[in-house]
């Protein structure tokens, strides 16, 4: 009889770390079940500060506990992206290494300096920075950018339209998908000879003309692309508000208006953003929105239609208004140990 690894597999996050330390049968037993354990995380709210130092804070919001996980000092450092349970961080002076931290497994990659801020930055295959790329987006959200295990330095893309701005990127299927402000997205294919190619286009792109508001001194995208397992979707949203929900059908390469998300919920920040099955697992709710928004203290509950359906607080005090550019943000604990390879076919 498993007596410890029975007890690791009911433990939240935290604890579950903090069981495997106790003893080197401890360590084993929760090691055998990390992945379950980890895997059946909620999101959590990344709280946001001016950097990140020793400790990292996140929030559950269905149990409504704060967990402190120590990193290695990130002094001076931003965060700058998320992607496979990584936090991507970068010097504010842009000196130093792009620092890639798994704050779960706690599994580090570096890349070199790229050259100018970024923002959304994404890997495409978390074990070691030899076989992983990374892609990013300017601060601004003008130019695209990624770097690749065999170059010796960054390459910069410019938006492919004019007056146009880049919004999003994600990893779905073995592709990268990059999605513009005027609905439309881009597959970025990055064998050697690399290339932008317009993939698909959302029915009625004129409501995604507009996405851009003013924050913080920087513009920030309204739009969003969000994934499953199976789903890839590209949602327009502004909180009280009305979403329009896209599911992009990838043979057909067009993005048809969806009103249901059936047993999944979006859950929806800045940075990071997915679509999760069955939420009410935690005791939380179905076809709708989990919303987090810099101005707005409390994270929303909105249906599809942009009603409120429940507010959650996230702590309030704990967010920093001296975030010059970032909010908070969800962390997914189940992509902790997703791999992301990319199909070059």
């Amino acid at each position: 009889m498993d007596v410890p690894g029975d007890i690791s597999r009911k433990l939240n996050l935290v604890d579950h770390l903090a069981f495997g330390g106790v003893c080197w049968s401890w360590r084993m037993s929760a090691l055998a079940s990390e992945r379950d354990v980890i895997a059946s995380q909620p999101p959590l709210v990344v709280l946001p500060s001016i950097s990140v130092d020793k400790v990292l804070s996140l929030y559950n919001i269905f149990e409504e506990n704060t967990y402190h996980i120590e990193l290695p000092t990130f002094a001076s450092k931003d965060c700058c992206g998320l992607s496979s349970g990584y936090l991507v961080f970068q010097d504010r002076k842009g000196k130093d290494e792009l620092w890639l931290i798994n704050p779960i497994t706690r599994h580090e990659l570096k890349f070199p300096t790229p050259p100018t801020n970024i923002s959304h930055a994404t890997i495409t295959s978390p074990t070691t920075a030899s076989d992983s790329s990374i892609v990013a987006l300017s601060r601004d959200f003008v130019h695209l950018l990624f770097y690749r295990p065999s170059d010796d330095k960054w390459t910069i893309y410019k938006t492919p339209e004019p007056k146009c701005f880049y919004a999003d990127i994600i990893v779905f299927k073995g592709q990268v998908y990059v999605l513009t402000c005027n609905g439309k997205i881009w597959n970025l294919r990055l064998q050697s000879d690399a290339s932008l190619t317009l993939f698909a286009v959302c029915d009625n792109p004129v409501r995604c003309s507009t996405i851009l508001r003013r924050f913080s001194f920087q513009y920030r995208p309204n739009v969003f692309l969000v994934a499953s397992d199976d789903e890839l979707m590209m949602v327009n949203f502004r909180v009280f508000t009305r979403p329009k929900i896209f599911k992009v059908d990838l043979e057909t390469r067009k993005g048809v208006v969806t009103n249901s998300l059936g047993d999944k919920a979006l859950f929806i920040a800045d940075m990071s953003s997915a679509l999760i099955s069955n939420p009410t697992k935690w005791g939380g709710r179905s076809n709708c929105i989990y919303a987090l928004d810099y101005y707005l203290d409390p994270i929303y509950v909105l249906s599809l239609e942009g009603k409120i359906l429940q507010t959650l607080q996230d702590t309030g005090s704990s967010r920093c208004r001296k975030c010059t550019f970032y909010s908070s943000y969800w962390y997914f604990p189940n992509k902790c140990f997703q791999v992301d390879f990319l199909n070059e076919n």
